[in-house]
């Protein structure tokens, strides 16, 4: 490898110059692999010369790497490929392989493929330490992460069958929300093997901000665990079109202003429920608007006097906390979703002692 790599230098400065041949990447990662998996990646580029270019050589730094690409002449401004695969038999750990891309102009290219082989029964616990019956995840919960409320969003998600028979996915028989899409790649799981699950989920149908938690029942031909009660978590914030610069001190914009984000209620009885009211500002020109506003927990009561606030203009926010079945110190948070692009959710702390 340090050979191949010293001569990937050299060759710079021996006639390899800058190739006709633009790829439009020269790295992937295929991520964690199972022993004996075989994975596949596609490299595409195009010609951006105004001459007809042949690839003459495509070299891997090991057997482990079988390569697939057109000998033929490639016209200018035409699309071509080359398809690498990796065998992980007998390999451990990570890898880093390098594919040196030679064409007959003299010019060449060097692409690398990357990842991480697991070949133990203690490594793919510790990979996948989720277990839905046989069927093992990275991850307890499907987290689509911070996600814009005006696209859908696709995630994709590692899933093992620990199982020593295939796992079949029926999911036509499946519950999902109709926000979200399912696809499971294979839809059935060989053996002892690795998949992905994959999500696309629709915010602009699921309708809401803020924090969300929904539910999957995934129906499998598993016999430990047939039907797998999956949580879907996702935070989804307002997109703006058009954000004004911090740069530019503008009011045109609206403005959200608080006179409190902190909020101690003090020592108070369980019996009795506290209240504390606070008025939120539009320190800027246009409409202020309160889109939602949600809390923690269930224990949390508020009450808006208006959600829309003209320019220079205030409202009140009634907060009432429940210390019901509640004992020691308390932290929540309510959360405003505002149209203030430099706002657009702002939380509000709670604490609370009761004894």
């Amino acid at each position: 490898m340090r050979y191949l790599s010293i001569f990937f230098i050299l060759s710079s400065f021996f006639g390899y110059g800058q190739s006709s041949l633009k790829f439009f990447e020269t790295s992937h990662r295929f991520g964690d692999l199972i022993e004996n998996e075989e994975v596949t990646h596609t490299f595409t580029f195009f010609n951006e010369g105004k001459e007809r270019v042949s690839i003459t050589s495509v070299k891997a730094s090991c057997d482990c790497v079988v390569t697939d690409w057109n000998a033929g002449k490639i016209a200018p401004k035409a699309l071509d490929s080359i398809t690498v695969s990796f065998k992980s038999s007998k390999r451990s750990g990570a890898f880093h392989k390098l594919i040196h891309v030679v064409s007959n102009d003299g010019t060449s290219t060097a692409l690398q493929i990357t990842g991480y082989v697991i070949n133990s029964t203690k490594n793919m616990m510790a990979e996948f330490p989720a277990h839905y019956g046989n069927l093992f995840l990275t991850y307890k919960l499907l987290n689509m992460g911070p996600i814009w409320h005006h696209k859908t969003v696709q995630k994709q998600f590692k899933i093992f069958n620990n199982s020593d028979t295939p796992m079949t996915f029926l999911t036509d028989a499946s519950l999902v929300p109709d926000f979200i899409r399912l696809e499971i790649i294979p839809n059935t799981l060989p053996p002892k093997s690795m998949g992905t699950l994959v999500l696309d989920y629709d915010p602009i149908q699921r309708g809401a901000l803020g924090f969300m938690r929904d539910g999957l029942v995934i129906k499998t031909t598993d016999i430990e665990m047939p039907l797998k009660r999956i949580s879907v978590v996702a935070t989804i914030e307002e997109y703006f079109e058009t954000r004004p610069s911090r740069m530019v001190d503008s009011i045109d914009y609206p403005i959200l202003g608080l006179t409190d984000q902190h909020i101690d209620f003090g020592k108070f009885s369980e019996n009795h429920p506290k209240s504390h009211t606070l008025k939120i500002y539009n320190r800027g020109m246009d409409l202020l608007n309160i889109r939602s506003i949600k809390s923690n927990c269930a224990c949390i009561d508020w009450d808006l006097k208006n959600e829309n606030i003209e320019g220079g203009d205030s409202t009140v926010l009634m907060i009432k906390l429940d210390p019901n079945n509640r004992k020691g110190r308390q932290f929540k948070n309510l959360t405003l979703f505002t149209n203030d692009p430099f706002n657009t959710t702002q939380v509000i702390s709670l604490k609370a002692e009761i004894p």
